[in-house]
């Protein structure tokens, strides 16, 4: 319980509110003073939409919410996390919340690097994989990490304690995120990561290059891995292959200069790396549940930018 006899959550859910007390009522994200931790609020459910999730962590104060992860269909609630550990191509949608409850939530952007060294400098000790899957997935947060967070977010009032304690706390969140039950393939994608080899390296690679061929040999003599190891490694960290990762890079980049500029079909197609544009539309059609045209202009009607 926080000071004033509400739970954490129910106190984060207050001060969310009140940051966006001064925003537009249709805006949806309210920046902080630190640049890795923002407010998320959506007043109605939203259409599945699919993007590109960064490395980050979103705790869920109020409403629900559903994420596709590979072919994994998962609703959460309040009080639980969706992590990802990597880029990772997901579908989303806010399934519950209203004008006098809206949605709401907490997110702070994963620095892998601080993690990975801190996991390193306190000698933590490997995690058993508490479950299937990879490093995108959603957890229960425990009172602990709660309390973390609601301590960081009241510092953003007092900028005296942000300055000197702000970077501790989020030490700590990040401890208790390493630590989670949830965390066995979480630490070892760290360890890979503070080792500089192996998955990390070919997601860095394949993000770099998405619009050239992706030959599993070139990628594994380039990672230090056999193909075969390198192939159940990404499937076990990104639930899908490489080829099907760089897919969806390039779908979403595609989707991306459509929606951004004027550019038609074909030329997106060829600018990610497609050489025919019917298979183009074959798998857009398959990934956005509509052709290129069609769902370019409902995402232009909904507002929606990329």
């Amino acid at each position: 319980m926080s000071e004033d006899g509400m739970s954490p959550l129910t106190s984060l859910s207050a001060r969310v509110l009140r940051a966006f007390s001064a925003l537009p009522p249709d805006e949806n994200s309210c920046p902080t003073a630190l640049p890795w931790l923002s407010f998320i609020r959506f007043t109605h459910p939203t259409a599945l939409n699919k993007g590109m999730l960064s490395p980050s962590m979103c705790l869920i104060l109020q409403g629900q919410k559903k994420v596709l992860i590979g072919a994994e269909v998962v609703e959460y609630g309040a009080g639980s996390y969706l992590l990802s550990a990597i880029d990772m191509p997901v579908s989303g949608q806010v399934t519950q919340a209203t004008e006098e409850t809206p949605y709401l939530g907490i997110r702070i952007d994963l620095d892998l690097k601080e993690m990975a060294d801190l996991m390193i400098d306190m000698q933590l000790d490997p995690l058993p994989a508490a479950r299937s899957g990879g490093v995108t997935y959603v957890a229960k947060s425990d009172d602990c990490l709660a309390d973390a967070f609601l301590r960081l977010v009241a510092m953003l009032d007092i900028p005296q304690d942000l300055q000197a304690l702000g970077q501790l706390v989020k030490k700590e969140i990040f401890y208790r995120l390493i630590t989670a039950p949830e965390g066995g393939h979480f630490y070892q994608h760290l360890l890979s990561y503070y080792q500089g080899k192996g998955v990390s390296e070919a997601i860095v690679w394949i993000k770099a290059n998405f619009a050239h061929p992706l030959r599993m040999d070139e990628l594994a003599k380039i990672v230090g891995m056999s193909v075969s190891n390198l192939h159940h490694r990404f499937k076990a960290l990104t639930v899908m292959s490489p080829l099907q990762y760089q897919k969806q890079i390039r779908l979403l980049e595609a989707r991306r200069l459509l929606l951004s500029g004027n550019i038609d079909a074909a030329t997106a197609a060829f600018r990610v790396g497609y050489e025919s544009p019917s298979q183009f539309n074959r798998e857009y059609r398959r990934s956005f549940g509509a052709p290129p045209l069609q769902d370019i202009g409902q995402l232009r009607q909904q507002g929606v930018t990329l």
